[in-house]
């Protein structure tokens, strides 16, 4: 099946009645970019720029990424049939008798280790329950406390997991819904995950400015004399930040934000109750990701050299750190290494690589661009992708 994402732009464009020099004048980019684009010579991976072009056509961006993906396997399935039963479980009222915290806690526990390990499958099989489990926990004046907290930390990890699978209406009601808790709680430790959530959600559907500012507003509300928890909080939402602004081309704000991040890192010393591993190897990651935004992409696999991959603690972290270096090598002209790179992230998470739309995109213009005669590497890569390493325009079987 013939697919990438010029494709998509090609068929809204259509669909609006658009020619590619209006869509051109729209998104600020010259008319062969636009037929680069839609006849698949000019892979669409950056943020930025596949914002604009939904923004243009009047459309969703995960119109244009295709998520959520249709499953391809029982993996798959498991994750996306996650989304219908979250919803029930958002809009039913609670019901039934209070269930034992100290067995939900356990629970959510081990969906946060499920995120964090990028096992998709069991963090789905978990979250349904545990959403409608806290919320019924919160409607007992005895433990209405410990299940708002407990709500929070389920739709923290709901919303910040499924946003990267294409669920973004769901992941920002869920984000909402546990900054409502938040507030009733009244505790700052949930308010900055539910911000940084919300922030979170923001910028993957597309919203930048109001990622940007809920994020500084978050840590600045914040302040930058808090130790432990607060201060990774504090640190983690200058990052968000700080890549906020790089989507949105302030780069001079983008590394203020990323210095102020640093400053938190001696206070952050507490026991990491929300798994963020805020250390110096974490956000020398970060940094990876800010330069793909920031435009500078040959700047990202060098910054990706710098990291101890060692002191890596989430298997999250450092398969990011191999897609970021890989997508910074493609855009610079050194699709093998890209090559490589994916690979590697393969080897510790595919369900963390094969959920990336920018991936996607990649692989396919790299096969493309060698048709038949791309690596033994490129051809294993694209068959793992779900991609004909012969012809590019079929999914492979």
């Amino acid at each position: 099946m013939r697919d990438w994402i010029g494709l998509r732009v090609a068929s809204w464009r259509d669909i609006a009645g658009m020619t590619q020099q209006e869509l051109a004048d729209r998104v600020g980019v010259s008319h062969a970019y636009i037929s680069m684009i839609e006849n698949g010579r000019r892979a669409v991976t950056k943020r930025a720029l596949i914002i604009a072009l939904a923004s243009a056509l009047g459309i969703r961006v995960e119109d244009l990424t295709a998520q959520p993906r249709r499953p391809r396997d029982r993996a798959e399935l498991a994750a996306y049939s996650a989304a219908p039963g979250i919803r029930r479980a958002l809009d039913d009222d609670p019901d039934g008798p209070i269930p034992d915290p100290d067995d939900v806690a356990r629970r959510l526990n081990e969906a946060g280790r499920a995120r964090m390990a990028c096992d998709y499958t069991t963090m789905a099989g978990l979250l349904p329950d545990l959403v409608a489990q806290t919320r019924l926990l919160a409607t007992a004046p005895a433990t209405e406390r410990a299940g708002l907290a407990m709500f929070v930390r389920v739709a923290f990890y709901a919303a910040t997991g499924l946003k990267s699978m294409g669920h973004i209406d769901l992941s920002m009601r869920l984000a909402e819904r546990a900054q409502i808790a938040a507030v009733q709680l009244g505790e700052p430790d949930e308010t900055a995950a539910a911000t940084f959530a919300l922030a979170q959600v923001a910028l993957t559907g597309g919203a930048q400015r109001r990622s940007l500012s809920t994020a500084t507003a978050a840590a600045h509300a914040l302040g930058d004399t808090h130790t432990g928890d607060l201060a990774t909080w504090y640190g983690m939402l200058h990052l968000h930040a700080s890549i906020s602004a790089a989507s949105l081309g302030r780069a001079d704000d983008a590394a203020t934000h990323y210095a102020e991040a640093r400053t938190a890192l001696p206070r952050a010393n507490g026991p990491d109750r929300w798994r963020m591993e805020f250390t110096p190897a974490n956000v020398a990651t970060w940094r990876v990701a800010i330069a793909l935004e920031n435009g500078e992409p040959e700047r990202a696999p060098e910054y990706a050299r710098r990291v101890d991959r060692s002191a890596l603690r989430n298997v999250q972290r450092r398969t990011r750190l191999h897609i970021d270096a890989g997508r910074g090598l493609f855009l610079a002209g050194r699709p093998d290494q890209a090559v490589r790179q994916f690979l590697a992230a393969d080897e510790i998470s595919s369900q963390e690589l094969r959920s990336r739309p920018a991936v996607q995109e990649i692989v396919g213009q790299m096969v493309r661009d060698a048709r038949r005669h791309g690596s033994a590497e490129l051809r294993e890569l694209a068959g793992r992708m779900g991609i004909d390493p012969l012809d590019p325009d079929t999914d492979a079987t």
